[in-house]
């Protein structure tokens, strides 16, 4: 799944500076080129500078199997400019059209659909409030874990309701949301985090989760003494207990 990025020029430069592929190098590799490229660097350049990202990110690194790589988000850097996203608005009238749908889960899909279509339309005007992406994709974000069968009955759900449309073109498995407000007055929720969007509506809801004090993640809230997500708990207390042994041996 591609990660939601609202600022990439922030979010290379943190990259390059680190020097750090992440998890998916494809993405960090393209986004790298586009930066260059928005600071003026040709094709050519771009192609160099990404080699040596490479090798400082791994000196052991094998250049010839990246060339390819390299080459096509080289060709490609200027095709998009570098997405600067602030966030989206979700208006009072599109919360009160979410909540009449039956059931949270169909609400939490539809919240989530609802937010990346706004980020489809902020990152491209002429998005037509589309969802580009796998249903797979979606219901991760809407932290709906269902089977695919599942996930195509409450997707025909949504369409009969006439919350989305489908594509015309065969085999297209993008939607099309028809419940975009097209006006701004009653702005009611402003999403600049596309991690859990599924939480994030349960939350705005009222019910029993919680935003991580560390990471802000939003996540189910299992206690009242809780602050952290599961992960961040556990990368914290392992930092704890590793002061504490340096403190003992001191």
């Amino acid at each position: 799944m591609m990660e939601i990025i609202l600022n990439e020029k922030a979010w290379a430069e943190n990259a390059i500076e680190s020097g750090s592929l992440g998890q998916r190098p494809a993405e960090t590799l393209m986004r790298g080129a586009k930066y260059y490229h928005s600071v003026g660097y040709k094709r050519n350049e771009i192609e160099r500078l990404l080699e040596e990202f490479l090798l400082r990110c791994d000196p052991t690194i094998t250049l010839p199997r990246w060339r390819q790589a390299i080459s096509r988000c080289a060709s490609g850097a200027g095709k998009y400019p570098l997405i600067d996203v602030k966030g989206v608005t979700i208006s009072q009238r599109e919360m009160e059209q979410i909540g009449r749908l039956g059931g949270r889960l169909a609400q939490r899909l539809m919240f989530t659909l609802l937010c990346l279509a706004k980020y489809g339309n902020a990152v491209n005007p002429r998005n037509g409030n589309w969802v580009n992406r796998s249903p797979r994709e979606v219901f991760a974000l809407a932290n709906i874990t269902v089977t695919v069968n599942r996930q195509s009955l409450m997707i025909n759900d949504l369409w009969r309701e006439g919350y989305v449309g489908y594509s015309n073109i065969v085999d297209n498995i993008n939607l099309n949301v028809k419940i975009l407000d097209t006006e701004e007055e009653d702005a009611s929720v402003f999403i600049s985090d596309f991690r859990n969007l599924g939480n994030q509506y349960m939350q705005l809801v009222g019910e029993n989760y919680m935003t991580c004090q560390n990471c802000g993640v939003v996540v189910r809230k299992t206690s009242n003494r809780q602050k952290y997500c599961q992960a961040c708990a556990v990368e914290l207390n392992a930092q704890a207990a590793a002061d504490n042994r340096r403190e003992m041996i001191a």
